[in-house]
């Protein structure tokens, strides 16, 4: 963490769990840092207790409710799903979560991959997504991958439609696997909404 990097503190008193912060000077004892939306709040982190290594490798220092910031992706990379996925992301922790999850609602992507879970965020709105063309799409996609002959001609985002079409694949193949699908959320998330 040099100065410059972009990192997340924790923020126990504030509305937001999680502010983005830029490092102004690292020393072995703490850490300076200001938030980006607003430069004139500087904070220090203290040092945690570091732990020695066995070997002469370098041990990196950690910080007090501090978590290294993943880059942000451009329009072209949201274009052509990069952030479809957290497990892609270098960095995979709460606030990368957070923020990550948040960005798709911003723009409008209220689903989002985090290897095999699907995750959801109530737009608390309707949306066009559950049209019988939508529908037909991800059908389409999921037959092609059961017979292995890859996706269509562009990849599909994140859909509760994948799940189910994967589900029903699986539970009708020769192997007839069992499925379960867990749908978790707080009372009136529109769990079960159409």
């Amino acid at each position: 963490m040099e100065a410059g990097a972009h990192v997340w503190i924790s923020d126990a008193e504030g509305d937001d769990a999680w502010l983005l912060a830029e490092v102004l000077k690292r020393t072995e004892e703490e850490l300076k840092l200001q938030e980006v939306d607003k430069p004139g709040n500087v904070f220090t982190r203290p040092r945690l207790t570091q732990s020695t290594s066995s070997d002469d490798a370098p041990v990196e220092l950690k910080y007090e409710g501090v978590e290294l910031a993943n880059t942000p992706l451009s329009d072209a990379d949201r274009e052509e799903g990069r952030d479809d996925d957290l497990i892609t992301l270098p960095h995979l922790h709460e606030p990368a979560i957070l923020h990550a999850v948040s960005d798709r609602f911003y723009h409008g992507k209220i689903y989002t991959w985090t290897g095999p879970v699907l995750i959801a965020v109530n737009p608390f709105q309707r949306l066009p997504l559950y049209t019988n063309e939508i529908l037909e799409a991800y059908r389409r996609e999921g037959l092609l991958r059961s017979q292995n002959l890859g996706g269509g001609k562009e990849k599909l985002g994140p859909h509760i439609y994948s799940i189910a079409d994967s589900s029903y694949r699986q539970m009708m193949s020769e192997k007839r696997k069992s499925q379960s699908i867990l749908i978790s959320g707080e009372s009136g998330a529109g769990k079960t909404e159409p």
